[in-house]
Formats: C-alpha cells, sequence, structure tokens
C-alpha cells in the first residue's frame, strides 16, 4: 500500500518492537545544532518519499533522488537543462511508491502539466513504463491524493483529485475535456492508468472538494476532505471522510460505502493527516484549523478518531452530499494547546484503548505535524521532514528505555517526555502574551510580556534568534513589574522574521512566538486633510507599517508637540481625532509626525481653517409627529459630511430641560450658502414648547448654538409674492405656445422619417445599375511596377532606383567581381540561412527592415525562383519548429519575419500570370462598376461621403433633395484630335448637386468611354463654359457668386447654382486653368463646404426643398439601407470576383498553389498535426491572407488607376467579406453587429461551402513532380530577366551584411563547415571597400 504525500504527512514507518513505546522527538524542538538539509534549485519542494534506502524529492518541474546524507544521487526529472521552476506554475502533485512481486520497485509521479499527467517509473533504473495525461489535478492550488492497492492479484490506483473548480481555469489551459468535471475519485489499473466505470468513479454536482490525504485500511479506503467555501470565514461546515469499500474478486473495483463527518471543535479545515497503526489497531490523526486566519493559541488543534469506528458509521451514500445529513459524527480525541504550552486531552472515547497509548499516539504525531508541514519517514535513526524550500535530515531520540515514569522523569533526558491520562507538567513560568509582536527597526526600548509566576522565576531571559541562523540574541529581563507582567528592551536589527522565546530557572523555552521587525512606517495620503480650529475631527492617514507607531504628533510652530488620540486601526490606515488650536484665529498649515519609540518621522501636512458659520435654522412641524429642521450654513473648505455633524434640540416641560437627537439626512452646496436637512420621528404624545426651544450642532469639539430664522423673512415673502405670479403667468403663456411649436415640428418629422423609409424601400426593389458591359483595354500595370508596388507597398522610392543603372565606376572589373562574388554568397544556400536568422535575432533588426530584406532577396534571385523556392522551403519549416510550442495556428498570420514577407513576394510572381490572365477582368468590373454606382448619387466634395457606399464610414447622410440633369456638352479645340472632327458634342448626365468640378469629371470619363484614353487629356486640362445669346461665362467651384455663410464659411459652386437652362450650351474647352477642386487632390481648408454643412447651418432651412420654410431632420440611421441598395448592385460582380479566385479553371490549380498547399500538408503529416483546422488556417495565411487580400484592398498594384479612400473603404468592407469565407469561426451576429458585417452575413455561409470544396479540389488533384514544378519556375525566371538592376538588391543586401558584420561573422566562427565561406565574406567586404575608397567624388 502506497499513499499521497502532497501537502500532508505521512505515517511514520512502523517501529520495531524494541522501540514501539518510542517518542519521535525531533531534535529541531529540543534546540539540537542545526540540520542538515536539501534544497531544489528555483521552486519550493512539493513531495517527499522515502523508500529503499533513498529520499526521493519532487517540486515544480525537478525529481530528485537523494542519498540518506542529503546528498543529490541523481536528477530524475527533468535530466538536465531547465531550472525547477520552469515552466511557471507547475507543480508535483503526487509521489508514491510500492513494490510489486520480486521486489520490483514502482514509482508514481503526478504533475499539473499535460492536464494533470503521471508517470510510471520501475526503481532503482528508472525507466518509465508509462505517461498517461488527465490523472490527477492539473491547476497549480488544486489537490491530489491517491492510494496503491492490490485485489485479485492486479495492483490499482484509487486517486482523488480537483480536476476543476468554479473559477475560470482557461487561461491556465486546465479545463478537463476527456474527465467529466464533476469526478472526483477515479479507479485506475496500473496497466493503463485509464478509468473506466466499471472500476468506479465517484463524482459531485455541488462545490469544489479539497482532498487532503489517501488512506487503505484492510479491505476500505478513506479520503478526508473538505469543501473549498469552507475557507471562507464565515463557513462552519466540518470536514468529511469518504469511505469506499473494495469489491469482490468477482466484481473488482471500488464503490462508494458513505461518508463520515468529522467534528473537532467546530473546526473546518484539515491541513494535516496520518494513520498511526499499533498491532491491529489503528487511528487516523488529524491537524484541524479554523477557516478564519485567527491567530489564537486554540485555533489548531489535533484530533483523532479510531478507523473501526469510522469504517462502521459511515452513512450510507451513493453521492458526495451537498448538505449536511443528520448523519451520526464520529467522537474524537481533542488536543490543543493551553495557556502553558501543555498538551491538554478535551475528550476521551475509545474505552478499549488504553489512555496512555493514545496520548503516546497523538503527542508522536504532534511533534511531526507542527513543527515540519510534511513528513517523509525515516531511515535508520534519522527522520526526513520537509519546510517549504527545504528537506531536513532530523535525529531520532529513543525513549523506549524507559519502563515506568519514574525512571523517564529521574533520567532528565531533554529529548524524551512522560504523558499521563490523569497527571500533566507544568512549567515554573507560564506565557500568555507578547506585546507588542511588531517592531520597527529601530528596535524597541519596551516590549510587555504577560503571563503567570514571574516574580518566583530567576535568570529570566528572552531569546531572540533569526531565521539565517546567525546566533542567537540572549536579553535578559529589564524591569518584573509584577507576578504577570515584565519588560525588555529589543535591539536594533535588519529587516526580518525572528523567533522569540522566554527561558527561566535555567530550563527549556517556552513556545515560541514570531517577532516581525518592518521598515520604518510612511504615508501616502490624509482623508480629509483639513480641520476645523477647535479641533477633534476623525482623520485618516493610509500608508504602510502603521503597526509598529506609537502615536502621532501635531507639531505647532507657536506651541508644543501636540499628541492626539488614536482609535482602531491597522498597518496600512492610522486614524486619529485633531487637536484644538484654540489660540489660532485664521486657518493655518501644520506638519503631522509619526512617533516610533523615540524618533520622530515627518508624515504629512494637515490644513486648519477657521470653525464653522452656522446663520440660521428653520423648524417644520407640519408634518407632525415627524420634526423637519434645516441649519443653514456659510459654505467653507471644510467638506463636512453628514457623518460628522451631530444636532440636537432643547425644549422646556415645566421644570425640566429635555434633549432631542436628530437624524442628519443629507447636506446640500448651493453657491450661496449649505443646508443640513434634519428630521426626527417622535413616537410620545409630549407637546413642544416651541418658544423654548434651542438648536445645538456638534463637529468633534466644536459645539455651537444655531439661531432660529429671523421674522423678518414674512415680509419679504409679502413683496416677493406678486412678482412671483407675474412670472407664473407669463411663462405658462410661454411653455403653451412652445408645446404648439413643438407639435408642429414632430408633424413635420413624421412625415419626412415616412418619406425617406418609403423611398429606400421602393429603391431596394425597383433601382438597378446598368453596368458596363465594355470597358475597352484593362489598364493592366507592366509586370515591373506590380512587383514593386507589392514588394514595397510603403516604400515608393525604391522604383526609380531599380529603374537606373548604378553609376559607373573607374575599376569595372573590380566592381562586378565584388558583386559577382556577393551573388555567389547569396546562392550558398547554407551561408543565406545563417545569415537570415542571424539578422533577425539582433534587436535593431526591425519589422521593417525584415520585409525590405525579403524584397531586396526576392530581386536579387529573381531568376533563380528555384534557388528562391527552396530557401522559401527551409525557413517555412524553421518558423514552424519557432510557432509549434506555442500555438501552430498562428503560423503566417503576421508579417513579422523575413520568410512571411518572402512568401508574399513568392506568391507575386509566381501568381502574377493568372492574375492578369484569369482575375484581372472580373477585378477591374469591380473596380469600375463600384465607381459608377458611388457617382450615381451626391457625393460631399470636401470629405468624398457619398449617399451610395458599402461602408457605414463613408455614407453621405445629410444630404437633401437632388436630381439629375442631362446636359449636352460640346468639347472643342482637341489639338490631338486632328484627323477628326473639330468638335464633338456629348450627352452626360449629372447631379444638379455637383460641383463644377465633378461635373467636369462626369464629362472627361464620358469622353473616354466614346473616344479612348488615346487623347491623354488630364482633368486639370479642361474647362466648362456656359455659352449664351447674351454672354460666356466660365464655371467655376469658387468665384464671386459663391454663397458666403453668416460665419464666413464659402459654399461651392453646383451645377444648380449657374441654373442651366435649354437656351445655354456647355463647352469644354482645353486649357490649363486652377479652378478644378475634385476631392482626391485638393485639400479644402475649413473655410470650405459642399453637401455638409456647418454645425452652424445645420438648424437653418435648407433651399429648394419641397416644404420651404421648415426644417429638415436627418437621422443616419434613415439612410442605412442605401448600403443595402448598393450591395444588391454590385452583387453580381463580387460573385464573379470570388468564385474566378477559388474556382479551378479546366480542373488545374496554378503550379505555386498547388505545390505550397501541398507542401503544408506534407508538414503537418511530418509533424503528426491531425487537425484537419490547423491545415487549413496555415492555406489561408498563406494564400488569400497574405496575398488575395492585399490584391483586393489595393487594385492600383495590378491597373494604372488612382485609388481614392472611399474606393478604399468600400473594397475593405468586399475584402473583409471574402476572408470571412475562408474564417473557421462561426459567426454570432446580432442586432449591434457592425453593418460592415451585417452586409454580407447571409452570403458567408455559401461562401464557407464553396471554399472548403476549393481546398479539397485542390488536395485531391494529382501531386506535381519536382520537374514539373522546376520547369515552371525556370519559366517564370525567363520571363523576367532583366526587369531590375540586380545589383542595386545587392547592394541594399551588402548594406545590411556591414551593419550587422561582427555578428555575422561572430556566428559563421562558431558554426562548422564555414571557414571558406567566412573568407569569401571577407573578400568581398575587401573589395567594396576597396571601391568606395576609389569613389569618384
Amino acid at each position: 500500500m502506497a499513499v499521497s504525500h502532497r501537502t500532508e504527512p505521512a505515517p511514520m514507518a512502523a517501529p520495531p518492537p524494541a522501540l514501539s513505546w518510542a517518542l519521535p522527538l525531533l531534535a529541531a524542538l529540543a534546540g539540537a545544532a542545526g540540520p542538515q538539509s536539501f534544497e531544489l534549485p528555483g521552486a519550493p519542494i512539493d513531495n517527499i518519499e522515502v523508500s529503499g534506502g533513498a529520499v526521493l524529492v519532487a517540486g515544480g518541474s525537478c525529481l530528485y533522488e537523494l542519498r540518506p546524507e542529503l546528498r543529490p544521487r541523481r536528477r530524475v526529472v527533468p535530466a538536465a537543462g531547465q531550472g525547477c521552476g520552469e515552466p511557471p506554475g507547475m507543480r508535483s502533485n503526487l509521489l508514491l511508491h510500492y513494490e510489486e512481486a520480486g521486489g520490483v520497485g514502482v514509482l508514481l509521479t503526478g504533475w499539473t502539466q499535460d492536464g494533470g499527467a503521471c508517470q510510471v517509473w520501475e526503481q532503482p533504473s528508472y525507466r518509465q513504463r508509462l505517461n498517461q495525461s488527465e490523472v490527477v489535478s492539473c491547476l497549480p492550488d488544486g489537490s491530489t491524493a491517491g492510494v496503491v492497492f492490490q485485489q485479485a492479484g492486479a495492483w490499482y490506483l484509487a486517486v482523488a483529485a480537483t480536476y476543476s473548480t468554479s473559477a475560470d481555469t482557461n487561461h491556465l489551459h486546465c479545463e478537463p475535456s476527456k474527465s467529466d468535471k464533476e469526478t472526483v475519485i477515479t479507479v485506475r489499473s496500473m496497466v493503463n492508468l485509464k478509468s473506466k466505470e466499471e472500476l468506479g468513479i465517484i463524482k459531485r454536482r455541488e462545490e469544489p472538494l479539497h482532498f487532503v490525504d489517501a488512506l487503505q485500511w484492510g479491505d476500505h479506503l478513506f479520503f478526508p476532505y473538505y469543501t473549498l467555501k469552507a475557507r471562507l470565514a464565515n463557513n462552519t461546515e466540518p470536514p468529511s471522510m469518504a469511505v469506499l469499500r473494495q469489491l469482490g474478486p468477482s466484481d473488482g473495483g471500488l464503490t462508494l460505502q458513505g461518508h463520515v463527518y468529522l467534528d473537532c471543535g467546530c473546526r473546518s479545515l484539515i491541513i494535516s493527516s496520518s494513520l498511526v497503526r499499533q498491532g491491529e489497531r489503528g487511528w487516523w490523526v488529524g491537524v484541524f484549523r479554523h477557516s478564519h486566519n485567527a491567530k489564537a493559541w486554540n485555533s489548531t488543534a489535533v484530533c483523532i478518531f479510531g478507523m473501526e469506528e469510522m469504517k462502521e458509521r459511515a452513512c450510507v451514500s451513493w453521492a458526495f452530499p451537498s448538505t449536511i445529513p443528520a448523519c451520526p459524527e464520529t467522537s474524537s480525541l481533542v488536543l490543543s494547546f493551553d495557556n502553558m504550552g501543555i498538551i491538554q486531552l478535551h475528550m476521551g472515547i475509545h474505552k478499549e484503548t488504553s489512555p496512555e497509548g493514545l496520548c503516546l499516539v497523538a503527542v508522536r504525531f504532534l511533534m511531526v505535524t507542527f513543527k515540519f508541514p510534511v513528513y517523509g519517514g525515516c531511515i535508520n535513526s534519522m527522520c526526513y521532514c520537509i519546510l517549504w524550500f527545504q528537506v531536513r535530515r532530523i535525529p531520532v531520540a529513543n525513549c523506549g528505555r524507559f519502563a515506568s515514569e519514574q525512571e523517564c522523569l529521574s533520567a532528565k533526558d531533554p529529548y524524551c517526555g512522560w504523558c499521563s491520562f490523569n497527571q500533566r507538567y507544568f512549567l515554573h513560568i507560564s506565557i500568555q502574551s507578547i506585546e507588542p509582536l511588531w517592531i520597527s527597526t529601530l528596535g524597541k526600548s519596551e516590549i510587555t510580556v504577560k503571563g503567570e509566576n514571574f516574580t518566583r522565576a530567576s535568570g529570566i531571559k528572552l531569546i531572540l534568534t533569526g531565521i539565517t541562523g546567525c546566533k542567537p540574541d540572549v536579553i535578559k529581563v529589564r524591569n518584573v513589574l509584577n507576578d504577570t507582567q515584565m519588560t525588555f528592551a529589543l535591539p536594533p536589527t535588519r529587516k526580518e522574521a525572528k523567533s522569540i522565546c522566554i527561558q527561566a530557572n535555567g530550563k527549556k523555552c517556552s513556545p515560541p512566538m514570531t517577532l516581525h521587525y518592518v521598515s520604518l512606517p510612511s504615508c501616502s495620503r490624509i482623508t480629509p486633510n483639513t480641520s476645523w480650529i477647535s479641533g477633534g475631527r476623525k482623520i485618516t492617514t493610509t500608508g504602510r507599517n502603521f503597526n509598529v507607531v506609537d502615536s502621532v504628533i501635531i507639531s505647532d510652530d507657536q506651541r508644543s508637540n501636540l499628541t492626539v488620540s488614536r482609535c482602531p486601526g491597522n498597518a496600512s490606515e492610522y486614524h486619529y481625532l485633531t487637536p484644538s488650536l484654540s489660540h489660532a484665529t485664521e486657518g493655518k498649515v501644520v506638519d503631522m509626525m509619526l512617533r516610533v519609540d523615540t524618533t520622530f518621522i515627518p508624515c504629512v501636512k494637515l490644513h486648519y481653517h477657521p470653525d464653522p458659520v452656522f446663520i440660521n435654522y428653520q423648524l417644520h412641524t407640519e408634518l407632525d409627529p415627524d420634526l423637519e429642521l434645516k441649519i443653514y450654513k456659510e459654505n467653507d473648505n471644510l467638506n463636512i459630511s453628514k457623518t460628522e455633524v451631530e444636532v440636537y434640540l432643547l425644549y422646556m416641560t415645566g421644570a425640566q430641560t429635555k434633549k432631542i437627537w436628530f437624524s442628519v439626512q443629507n447636506i446640500t452646496k448651493k453657491p450661496d450658502r449649505s443646508t443640513i436637512l434634519c428630521k426626527f420621528k417622535r413616537e410620545g404624545t409630549d407637546k413642544i414648547d416651541f418658544s423654548t426651544v434651542k438648536v445645538f450642532v456638534k463637529l468633534g469639539n466644536f459645539e455651537h448654538e444655531v439661531k432660529p430664522t429671523s421674522s423678518h423673512i414674512y415680509l419679504y415673502v409679502l413683496i416677493l409674492l406678486p412678482i412671483v405670479v407675474a412670472a407664473f403667468i407669463v411663462t405658462r403663456y410661454k411653455s403653451k405656445e412652445l408645446t404648439r411649436k413643438q407639435s408642429q415640428q414632430l408633424e413635420l418629422l413624421e412625415y419626412e422619417i415616412r418619406k425617406e423609409i418609403r423611398e429606400g424601400f421602393a429603391e431596394l426593389q425597383m433601382d438597378e445599375l446598368d453596368v458596363v458591359d465594355s470597358f475597352g483595354t484593362v489598364p493592366f500595370l507592366d509586370y515591373k511596377h506590380f512587383a514593386l508596388r507589392t514588394f514595397f507597398p510603403e516604400s515608393g522610392g525604391f522604383a526609380s532606383i531599380f529603374s537606373e543603372e548604378m553609376p559607373q565606376s573607374r575599376d569595372q572589373t573590380s566592381k562586378d567581381e565584388s558583386f559577382n562574388m556577393l551573388h555567389a554568397l547569396i546562392c550558398n544556400k547554407n551561408f543565406l540561412v545563417t545569415l537570415i536568422h542571424t539578422l533577425e535575432k539582433q534587436k535593431n533588426f526591425s519589422v521593417k527592415d525584415r520585409c525590405l530584406f525579403a524584397s531586396f532577396l526576392t530581386i536579387a534571385l529573381q531568376t533563380k525562383l528555384v534557388y528562391l523556392t527552396h530557401i522559401l522551403e527551409v525557413l517555412t519549416r524553421d518558423l514552424m519548429e519557432q510557432s509549434s510550442n506555442v500555438q501552430p495556428k498562428l503560423l503566417l498570420r503576421r508579417t513579422e519575419s523575413v520568410v512571411e514577407k518572402l512568401l508574399t513576394n513568392w506568391m507575386s510572381v509566381c501568381l502574377s500570370g493568372f492574375l492578369r490572365e484569369t482575375i484581372g477582368e472580373p477585378f477591374y468590373l469591380l473596380v469600375t462598376t463600384l465607381n459608377q454606382r458611388i457617382n450615381k448619387g451626391p457625393v460631399d466634395a470636401i470629405t468624398c461621403k457619398a449617399l451610395y457606399t458599402l461602408n457605414e464610414d463613408w455614407l453621405l447622410w445629410q444630404v437633401s433633395e437632388f436630381k439629375t440633369v442631362t446636359l449636352n456638352i460640346i468639347f472643342e479645340k482637341i489639338p490631338e484630335n486632328e484627323s477628326g472632327d473639330a468638335s464633338q458634342t456629348i450627352q452626360v448626365n449629372v447631379l444638379d448637386c455637383d460641383t463644377i468640378g465633378q461635373a467636369k469629371e462626369k464629362s472627361l470619363q464620358a469622353f473616354f468611354n466614346k473616344n479612348g484614353f488615346l487623347y491623354g487629356l488630364q482633368l486639370d486640362e479642361i474647362g466648362l463654359e456656359l455659352v449664351s445669346e447674351e454672354q460666356q461665362r466660365e464655371l467655376l467651384d469658387i468665384d464671386g457668386s459663391s454663397e458666403v455663410m453668416d460665419d464666413g464659411i464659402r459654399k461651392l459652386n453646383t451645377i444648380g447654382h449657374y441654373e442651366p437652362s435649354r437656351t445655354h450650351k456647355l463647352v469644354a474647352v482645353c486649357f490649363i486653368n486652377g479652378s478644378l477642386l475634385c476631392c482626391l487632390d485638393v485639400d479644402y481648408s475649413d473655410e470650405h463646404c459642399h453637401l455638409i454643412l456647418p454645425d452652424s447651418e445645420a438648424n437653418k432651412d435648407v433651399k429648394g426643398a419641397g416644404h420651404k420654410g421648415k426644417q429638415k431632420f436627418k437621422v443616419k440611421e434613415m439612410y442605412l439601407t442605401k448600403l443595402l441598395s448598393t450591395k444588391v448592385a454590385i452583387h453580381a460582380v463580387v460573385e464573379k470576383l470570388f468564385r474566378s479566385i477559388w474556382s479551378l479553371p479546366n480542373n488545374k490549380a496554378p503550379v505555386a498553389i498547388k505545390y505550397f498547399f501541398d507542401f503544408l500538408d506534407a508538414q503537418a503529416e511530418s509533424k503528426k498535426i491531425t487537425d484537419p483546422d490547423v491545415v487549413h488556417i496555415w492555406k489561408t495565411n498563406s494564400l488569400p491572407l497574405r496575398f488575395w487580400v492585399n490584391i483586393l484592398k489595393n487594385p492600383q498594384f495590378v491597373f494604372d488607376i488612382k485609388k481614392t479612400s472611399h474606393i478604399d473603404g468600400c473594397l475593405s468592407v468586399i475584402a473583409q467579406a471574402f476572408m470571412d469565407a475562408f474564417s473557421l469561426a462561426e459567426q454570432t451576429l446580432g442586432k449591434e453587429a457592425p453593418t460592415n458585417k451585417l452586409l454580407y452575413a447571409k452570403d458567408i455561409p455559401l461562401y464557407k461551402k464553396e471554399v472548403k470544396a476549393y481546398y479539397k479540389a485542390i488536395r485531391d488533384l494529382p501531386p506535381l513532380t519536382t520537374a514539373e514544378v522546376e520547369e515552371f519556375l525556370a519559366q517564370e525566371s525567363k520571363k523576367h530577366e532583366n526587369e531590375f538592376n540586380e545589383k542595386v538588391a545587392l547592394f541594399e543586401i551588402y548594406k545590411y551584411i556591414v551593419k550587422y558584420y561582427d555578428e555575422i561573422i561572430s556566428k559563421l566562427e562558431r558554426e562548422r563547415g564555414f571557414e571558406e565561406v567566412q573568407k569569401q565574406l571577407q573578400q568581398v567586404k575587401a573589395l567594396f571597400d576597396e571601391k568606395k575608397k576609389c569613389k569618384w567624388h
């Protein structure tokens, strides 16, 4: 049989017959020399087990085997490497040893890692036989208790554990999955450590439990426990003992027999447990403690229970109870410490057991338990115990040689004692208390010791021992005041906790107490920081170590120091009452100091103000029998609260004076005065003579009689009454007029809302967008500009340097040689991989540097894509090794390494042809259609917000009514059109709210749609003129006729502003003018506006409205249907684009996609990743997230167009829907979800099915051969020959090599096989340095 030793002591090994009555009194208790010890490096010791002549110690993540003299024999787990404190939070919670047939030793170890893993080892070789997860508790503070037993020739483990608590443990990765959260006790075969229903699984649905120990007695198993809620101070539920019975050999397993409630003087926690055997008898001994943290002498007690009695009295129960049933509690023998440190027996039971035997058992256990938390066992005459970080070896005295009480006492052995049921031994003195037990590092001139028999003792000394093991301080008594009190003076020392005891008559020290030396006190805040001059205000000062303060001193510059009275407080708060400064007539500032023994420590400053001034009072008796009292006070800086004010009333009844205390309800402050409202509820029938009433207010030491309100107040009321009545009549009239106007405005608002909603509904049902079927030639960028914009999205300056030639040098051969050697180095795979890893380890090699380096490397190896692909494979594998230990699903999610940016560039290079041939046309159609939809409605020229959009942030909802205007625009004076007509007339649809710049843009677009882009006209080269028979007028956004608002803001001119009629004609003239202002190229100042009027105009009438003179009311949510109408209008185009991306034309995937997806599948298989979600996320992060989203949000990377901010906002919504289609997470959207998510919420499920089918179709395609992949890469390399100046890229790479040259050389020197590469790198640097010297200036 084996039991757990997690945080509870185990029974001592059975002594031989000759030592059956020996008391194992520990030498440490008798003041022996310091024992030998062992500490775990970096972690506390959790468990100890003594077996086979060795001491096994487990804690943190380590398991050590020690020799009997506590020297390490071997480190079992881990063999080498990390410290015992890594990973943080890991603990050992099970350590069991038992012997199988043939004397084969078996060791069980349980840890909090891997969901509560348990390992089985064979001793002495420590070969691991089994490792099973989710056996013990994985919670750092969870409990585990286990016992190994044999049944029908097979070995089983019964384990009780806290698998789950009521707190959220997801952040600990400790939520049980296979094990049910309700499971508390399981029985597992030692063959595989797996639990089965037939072996026994005990569950509980209520509060989690804390198990202390696991014991075997005959064919029964015992598990002492208490509920976790028992740790609360107000919980008195007693602990319990769960009793399990072994079934017959044919049935196997265990069954729950019942529970025994353990009563130990209403103590609700068990802190230690042990099973003591004596022949065929057995007792369970437990150390119990109250749930609160009070350090009373009787807070802890030892209780002893008979094993047979507990087995017989276990209540029949098939589940753990949630309430305390009426089961019989077992009787117990309770032991605790009295005032004189002597063991008392409060209650005796077990009639068949001798009292001497019980006393022996209790003392034997008590000495082990109270000195050391965990007792491990004994080897020969040495016992082993753990105390937090240490294992200690302690000698055991042999007291069995004494046959009688007289012989024992006559021997005067300091290690042995005698215990009798009816006798007890008294010390000459007894110690009740030592005050104070908290002092500062300055020492204490006087501490008081209280007790008995002080005047009859001699040689009284105080022994002060530090935790560092230094020589103790022996301090003689300073003064014996009487038989029960004496004083000592303590010396100064450093900050630490010391053990203090009293010795007299040369006898043993009294039971030790802990004396705390702490730092000097300090103050941080004072509340309140003011007081009235009369004093008596309660002040609270917060800080630390106030429990060592003797008093608070107020230092006044005109008087001596004043000691203030102290109120009850604690170590962090000091409460006191301010003294009176009656000599001060005005406010003043005083210093508050703390007195610690004879030292004064400055604290904070306290502001004294004059006493408060009370003006008068009003006593209301209308609420008879209740009285209401209002006291008026002048405003001041005292910030008096209602709890500080006391109000009472005196009145005369005959010759007797009676007093009434009022309850202060509140204090209200107004600009001129403050009002104190008080109430009193009368319960008697006494009549109050209000002519004799006197009202008093008391604030601390200040007490003042308040005078009643003057009678002149009634005269003031009579004068003001007519004025108040007249004001009431006028106010009533204005209120009715305002109500009438508000009613009219509400009617108008209701009409406007109904109109807008109806128009939005009609637009959704009837509106259609005339998509341009033919938009001419798609303006694709050439490969070079496409690659540069993809490689350097935020560094546009690199486009020019890669198009230019390098400056010519006088030594062209040397120049070529340097670049050739650098290129050869880059083409060395081992060097390049080492170079990249070395650079990434440098702290100042930023994310931007990593991306630039990856782009330079892609350009330098543009013609060697096969080699670049090999590098990509190696770096991706290395990245997987870094990510697999943390979270594999985060692989390739961000761009924080060289390989991640390299993958983006590689995809751009390999998919450029597929993008141009398959995706380009539907993508350009989407951009064109989106532009067309936006321009169908009003667009604010200042903010670029539009009525028709996909993004709520770009929704123009402050627009008034508008209409479409058809203009016939004559284009003339076009120099490039030499073969054509001199002029052309084109019909253009514009809006009357369009600015002149917007109308010109639509006119130019109509001209290009008809004639193509070959004329090269620019928008700023076109002007509009309004021509009539009388005059010719140029149209401008801003001119002399522009409308100016009241606050000076000028409104841009619109087509409606000029009011063109049929008699006018518009002429587009080719000339350069500065009047064009469009939302893309012009930054309007705050002095201009278009459709969104400034705030000052928000409430004014809108010109041209259907209801002239009535205010327009606009709510943004009324126009959200415009988002939906835009989505419906372009939906077909969006779906066409999406499906062109995730479909396989001719059942054939692009080579790059098929190759890389197969590569990811192979890596997942090699790493034994069986979760399909991980591979799905890898593929999504490498292709859609890394490439397609970048393209969808940036059409300017593919086409020769300008992307407006508005188009960017709309494309972001589409790109988000695109990524949601690849996400595995289920979207749960509510009414408050963003509109950008709600737009495509119904489409996402269909898209997800198509994406999964797309991934499956690629996986099902026949794998590519190496020759096919290399042929494709070779063709792509050949296509892009001479596209870039590769020397520029090599030179940029060389800059990084030079910057980190020392680190790179150091890395090459530490690695084997890089001697030749190191020489080549030094030659390259020499050539570049030489070229730098010879450079033309």
